[in-house]
């Protein structure tokens, strides 16, 4: 009684975003008519599909259905062997159902992505970035990280240089940029470059661009500052010839006057002489007085300096970074991570005012990159919140831009 099944292959191979087939054959070994439903079971049973997925038999005749496989080109079905079985469900005689087992051989598939964050950073002898490596295939890949200009103007420091990333994960590394010629004035230098992920050895996965803008080490109001100086300084020399040198030479001819009286010896005498010479040490504290109280009261011009940092959570709730008092961030750029692909919604806030609220179900890697930066002031926090649906909540965020005071 029942059915008896058989499969083509008990092995088959597949590339994700393809597919692969076999046949089952089934056999009414039954007295009676009977309907077989076809059913995929095990790992595979979300990708794997029977067509046709019943076959009515009279007794002792036999059916094909086809079982095809379609793993999806995503890191969701992990390269590797994944056992599957298929049932075939008799409607007359259930206990006569039977399951014939075998193997998929999903293989590797290999999707590398890479980007680098701020897109374009600014200084004067060092610049700073962060270079994200994803990978979006089914198994570990090794990747080698190459920085490069065309121009040969920028020497790079890559931190790591190397890096292994499973299935579905990204991994950051540090890039510091020096600039290899000096800048001395004039406008500022961008300065294009490309960060490659490789195969170690082999071949280029993935390529991001991105800038660096040298500044020059003299900035632009130096110039400016130097000639107001020199402009002061001969300003107070003609104050000194027009005005303080004469009356400074009128108090000593003077004093040289009223040291040149003659003087009676006699009663006295000595006490007049001695009157002259403290009226003489009087004007000559006047004119001291009058020469201290110039001073150079130009103020410097404070620049911007480029600011970057990290947003991690290991569990719904929310972590923040704040500005310090008496300065003011510009948000030019940021990253939102959601490595494990956490669900619910994640938010940036300033302080307790939402900003942005993005649902983490929709991305594994969101970069924002802001035309007119937000503005963050003195004592205002940036939050990173979650509300996290699923377990394993470790949302994170790079963000990038410039603090001043």
């Amino acid at each position: 009684m029942g059915a008896r099944a058989t499969l083509s292959a008990g092995h088959v191979a597949v590339v994700p975003g393809s597919e692969a087939s076999i046949e089952v054959r089934v056999r009414n070994n039954g007295a009676v008519v009977d309907e077989f439903r076809i059913e995929v079971v095990g790992e595979a049973a979300g990708w794997a599909t029977a067509v046709p997925a019943s076959l009515n038999l009279f007794p002792g005749a036999e059916g094909t259905s086809t079982i095809t496989f379609r793993p999806p080109a995503s890191a969701d079905v992990v390269a590797g062997a994944v056992p599957f079985g298929v049932r075939v469900v008799s409607r007359e005689d259930a206990s006569g159902s039977v399951t014939e087992e075998g193997t998929v051989e999903v293989q590797p598939l290999v999707s590398v992505g890479i980007d680098v964050t701020p897109r374009t950073s600014r200084g004067r002898r060092q610049m700073a970035h962060e270079v994200a490596v994803n990978n979006h295939g089914n198994s570990p890949v090794a990747v080698e990280l190459v920085a490069s200009d065309p121009d040969q103007h920028l020497a790079f420091d890559l931190s790591p240089s190397s890096v292994t990333v499973g299935p579905g994960e990204a991994v950051f590394a540090k890039l510091r940029i020096r600039p290899t010629t000096k800048h001395g004035s004039g406008p500022p230098l961008t300065r294009p470059f490309q960060v490659v992920a490789a195969a170690p050895g082999g071949e280029p996965y993935a390529a991001a661009q991105a800038m660096a803008v040298q500044d020059p080490i003299r900035p632009p109001w130096l110039r400016r500052a130097v000639m107001w100086t020199i402009l002061g300084l001969v300003g107070l020399a003609a104050l000194w010839f027009a005005l303080l040198k004469p009356t400074v030479e009128s108090a000593a001819r003077e004093a040289v006057k009223e040291d040149d009286t003659p003087v009676t010896i006699g009663p006295g005498g000595g006490g007049s002489g001695g009157g002259g010479s403290g009226s003489g040490s009087g004007s000559s504290g006047s004119g001291s007085d009058s020469g201290s109280g110039s001073t150079d009261g130009a103020g410097g011009v404070v620049g911007s300096q480029p600011i970057d940092g990290r947003l991690f959570l290991t569990s719904s709730g929310s972590t923040d970074f704040t500005v310090p008092d008496g300065q003011v961030l510009q948000l030019t750029d940021i990253v939102l991570q959601n490595p494990s692909g956490n669900t619910g919604s994640l938010r940036i806030q300033r302080g307790d005012t939402p900003l942005l609220v993005v649902e983490l179900a929709n991305f594994r890697d969101l970069d924002y990159h802001f035309v007119a930066p937000i503005v963050f002031t003195g004592g205002q926090k940036l939050v990173l919140a979650a509300d996290c649906t699923s377990p394993g909540c470790n949302p994170g965020a790079y963000f990038a831009g410039f603090i001043s005071k």
